[in-house]
């Protein structure tokens, strides 16, 4: 039997709000943070922040977006800021 791997993805977490908008939950159910489409000279860009505002980047993808917003609501319930910190 041939293993491909984890079926599971961040993006499966994100829940669309509104038309081109998804927000992220913590373990507490609390928003931790938003996605939001864009239209920009490059093209369409997904802007990234956290809850409180800090826009933590831009993505080209959904996909993208919601693991760079997933890895922050990780690190941000992990003591000393993620797996390998101190």
């Amino acid at each position: 039997m041939r293993d491909d791997g984890p079926r599971w993805h961040p993006q499966l977490l994100a829940r669309e709000t509104s038309p081109a908008r998804w927000v992220m939950l913590d373990a507490r159910d609390q928003v931790a943070g938003t996605i939001k489409l864009r239209r920009t000279d490059d093209g369409p860009r997904y802007r990234v922040e956290v809850a409180g505002g800090e826009v933590l980047g831009w993505a080209t993808s959904l996909k993208t977006a919601t693991e760079r917003l997933h890895r922050v609501i990780i690190s941000a319930n992990v003591p000393g800021g993620g797996i390998n910190g101190s």
